[in-house]
């Protein structure tokens, strides 16, 4: 059987995060994104509790949750399944990340791409929290073979931000991999 080429995602620096990488890529075959029924999470015990996963539905043009481990509750707690990000994100919130979910799908007319992300991954100030870490987001294919979910697993440690922390986003190192 004819196999895609191996991505290189060697830049992936956790462990877990590296093996949830090999085994997306060994869901593939022969296309270059895996279908969501070709993941099961029981494969990946460690890493549940830092796992996402995100559906888009063309109308109304929203991305819904369904699923949310127990980490990732944690520390957003309107995250749950079931429920649209427009729902629980702030409008700031909101216009960082749809974009960012439009991209993993390619939705505006470029491939489908693969996110990796180091550095600053989540920002409260006005809680005094940040979070460093890094985060892994991997698109898949609906049983149409159309790229409608978002698979995702963010692995993080909470910082104090300084009081005179300026506003905007902290770094970060972004990593896009497209999939032509």
């Amino acid at each position: 059987m004819y196999r895609a080429d191996i991505i290189d995602l060697s830049h992936i620096q956790d462990p877990r995060l590296a093996r949830l990488a090999d085994y997306w890529q060994s869901k593939r075959g022969d296309r270059p994104i895996p279908y969501r029924a070709d993941i099961d999470p029981v494969d990946f015990p460690r890493l549940l509790p830092n796992v996402w996963l995100v559906q888009y539905e063309a109308a109304p043009d929203r991305f819904l949750y369904r699923l949310s481990g127990e980490e990732i509750r944690r520390v957003h707690p309107g995250i749950s399944f079931g429920r649209y990000i427009d729902e629980f994100l702030s409008p700031q919130a909101l216009a960082r990340i749809q974009p960012f979910y439009r991209e993993v799908l390619g939705l505006d007319g470029g491939a489908p791409t693969i996110l990796h992300m180091h550095g600053f991954v989540y920002r409260m100030s006005e809680y005094g929290l940040s979070a460093t870490g890094e985060r892994l987001v991997l698109p898949l294919l609906d049983g149409e073979g159309a790229p409608r979910f978002i698979f995702g697993a963010t692995l993080y440690r909470f910082d104090p931000v300084p009081r005179n922390a300026p506003d905007g986003d902290p770094p970060v190192t972004r990593t896009a991999v497209p999939l032509t």
